[in-house]
């Protein structure tokens, strides 16, 4: 399993990458061992290529002894080359294979966390950083450390090459490629630190970015013409997180320009402690280095110099963003899951009595102050209510608690006098069917865009076809092309449009084909002029009517800050500063004269009807749902 309790570091995304393709980490691991050898066998090949070289021009019986040595040369160069076609070969291969079970397993532990973490910008940032390239970051903690590993074999053989003609020398080379891998590490962190801050920025900049190019915002981009502005909008937002990141990579390229001028200094002085001993002889009369190693050397220290500038900075750069990134990771799969969190409704459904919340308080996770303070109401089997309020006065917040959506809230909510938290999750699936403000609109046909608000029961079509009939969505059936067939997303070839209110009133219907016994309707119906909506919501009473005639029982809750529509309610509960302040029937609240009572007049104006209007709409052909 990918996402388990255990933490991740190195050696376990090691053995995660091996699990998942262990042909390639075998290839891989043999190609990064014969690889390490290979740059101090080519010193040595060289040296031997070029001593041998000048004694055949002076002796041309030694010819033969050029040929092994140009021969292991050459096939270095074709290793090389042909290895790196291999390599790319095999990362694209194990990429896919990676991706098909890494994507499933993200997909998995995001829907397994809880919904609290997606309410939180900071945790949501951490889903993003955590697993955005999951499946490349895998592939890339073994590259890394293999490719790390053959710099640093590639040091190491440098050395003890050139330990072997003066010891010393190696030292004073090692000593001072030391401050490389010290600015390296000190601007890993930064670079990192830096993405990290500029994450915030940049889901910003991509909202922007969708409100400029998505379909859904066309119409409104024409006729305020604001394009311009969310153009400088998104600019602004882009620019800050370039300008971050290029002073951050300008100062890192300054860094390894200086730690690479540091290994060509180390270079240039551990050449000149060579030259004496490849020019004078010793008191034996002896060149103690040969023109051939001495070359060799030379060329290895100038390639040293050039690669090391880039590469240590990078691998070490590279090491330290990782280590952030595990701790982002690590932080993504200690989120708490809900158990269950896959499962489908019961298809068994309880027989719901009452709702009952006594002392019920709760406050957002990282906020200090009560969106709901000691909250006591009851609800009862077939009545509507109807929770009304400011808007942030925690009417959605009732219905979250209510779904479960949270559950580290103060105090007890009963259903049928059972305590919320102790229903099994499929239990409290098949309680409730929610209709939210910001309903999804899935990318599939008409059809199964309704019958997925009942997915234990997804094939019945009679139910589909009567809530089409019931909530007015016949007529726009009948001009579909191919009917409930049709794709209603442009995405798919044949796809159509639908209207704002037309999508309401699918998500509604959806409402209507699931059995839940508790149904919610959390201003579902906010582009909708409130007559239409009006309208809707006297269709839907009818239909919990018609169930309650059949002998079945259930609640209807409606949140709306329209409080017109609150007269199809058997009760109003007025929500205030986290307080049910008033509860009571229409009428009863009417008399009152207190908060309910002035919210309505405030809003009385709205709810005339123009009759002459609505005869045209009808006249036209449209109706209330045009």
């Amino acid at each position: 399993m990918l996402f388990g309790k255990k933490k991740y570091n190195y050696l376990t995304i090691l053995i995660l990458y091996f699990k998942l393709a262990p042909g390639a980490v075998i290839i891989k691991t043999i190609n990064n061992i014969i690889g390490s050898v290979i740059p101090t066998l080519n010193i040595i090949m060289t040296a031997k290529f070029l001593d041998n070289a000048v004694a055949a021009v002076e002796d041309h019986s030694k010819l033969s002894k050029v040929f092994f040595p140009l021969g292991a040369i050459i096939a270095i160069l074709l290793f090389n080359y042909y290895v790196k076609i291999m390599v790319n070969l095999i990362n694209t291969n194990a990429g896919n294979k990676i991706r098909k079970f890494v994507a499933l397993a993200v997909a998995d532990k995001k829907a397994a966390i809880k919904f609290k973490y997606y309410e939180h910008q900071k945790s949501v940032d951490v889903i993003n950083r955590a697993t955005v390239n999951l499946e490349v970051n895998l592939q890339g903690f073994f590259d890394q450390i293999f490719n790390a590993w053959g710099i640093i074999a590639q040091i190491v053989g440098f050395v003890i090459v050139l330990g072997m003609q003066l010891w010393w020398a190696s030292l004073v080379f090692v000593v001072t490629c030391i401050p490389s891998f010290v600015i390296s590490h000190k601007f890993g962190k930064k670079k990192y630190d830096v993405d990290k801050e500029m994450t915030k920025i940049d889901r910003k900049a991509a909202y922007i970015s969708g409100i400029l190019t998505s379909r859904d915002t066309i119409e409104e981009r024409y006729t305020y013409g604001y394009t311009e502005k969310m153009n400088q909008e998104y600019i602004n937002k882009y620019e800050v997180s370039r300008i971050a990141r290029k002073k951050v990579d300008r100062k890192a390229w300054i860094s390894r320009t200086a730690s690479g001028m540091l290994v060509l200094i180390s270079g240039v002085i551990v050449i000149l402690i060579l030259l004496p001993l490849a020019i004078f002889p010793d008191a034996s009369g002896n060149i103690k280095l040969t023109i051939g190693m001495f070359t060799s050397l030379v060329n290895a220290i100038f390639g040293f110099s050039q690669q090391l500038q880039w590469a240590i900075s990078t691998h070490v750069s590279d090491f330290k963003h990782k280590t952030e990134y595990l701790k982002d990771l690590n932080k993504f799969i200690e989120f708490e899951e809900d158990e269950n969190s896959d499962c489908l409704p019961d298809t068994s459904i309880i027989k719901l009595k009452s709702i009952e919340f006594k002392n019920v308080s709760f406050k957002y996770p990282g906020t200090q102050s009560y969106i709901l303070k000691n909250i006591n109401i009851k609800l009862v089997s077939g009545k509507h209510y109807s929770i009304v309020g400011m808007n942030g006065a925690g009417k959605t917040t009732l219905t979250k608690l209510l779904t479960r959506l949270y559950e580290d809230y103060e105090g007890e909510i009963f259903i049928n006098g059972k305590e919320l938290r102790e229903y099994e999750q499929s239990e409290i699936k098949a309680l409730s069917a929610t209709v939210y403000q910001d309903f999804c609109r899935y990318p599939l046909d008409f059809y199964n865009n309704i019958a997925i608000g009942n997915v234990n029961n997804i094939q019945d079509c009679e139910r589909i076809e009567n809530a089409v009939n019931i909530i007015g969505l016949s007529r726009i059936v009948e001009k579909l092309p191919k009917k409930y067939e049709t794709p209603i997303t442009k995405v798919k070839e044949g796809g159509i449009d639908l209207s704002g209110g037309e999508w309401q009133k699918i998500a509604l219907a959806r409402l209507i084909v699931n059995p839940a016994p508790l149904k919610i309707l959390d201003e579902p119906t906010t582009e909708l002029d409130p007559i239409s909506e009006s309208k809707v919501y006297e269709q839907f009473k009818e239909i919990i009517n018609h169930n309650q005639k059949n002998k079945s029982t259930g609640i209807t809750i409606f949140t709306s800050h329209r409080l017109g529509l609150t007269k199809l309610a058997d009760e109003i509960i007025v929500i205030s500063e986290g307080k049910a302040v008033e509860i009571g029937s229409f009428d009863e609240l009417m008399a009152k004269d207190t908060i309910y009572a002035e919210m309505f007049k405030s809003q009385s104006e709205w709810y005339k009807e123009n009759k002459e209007d609505d005869k045209s709409k009808k006249k036209n052909g449209g109706g209330v749902y045009a």
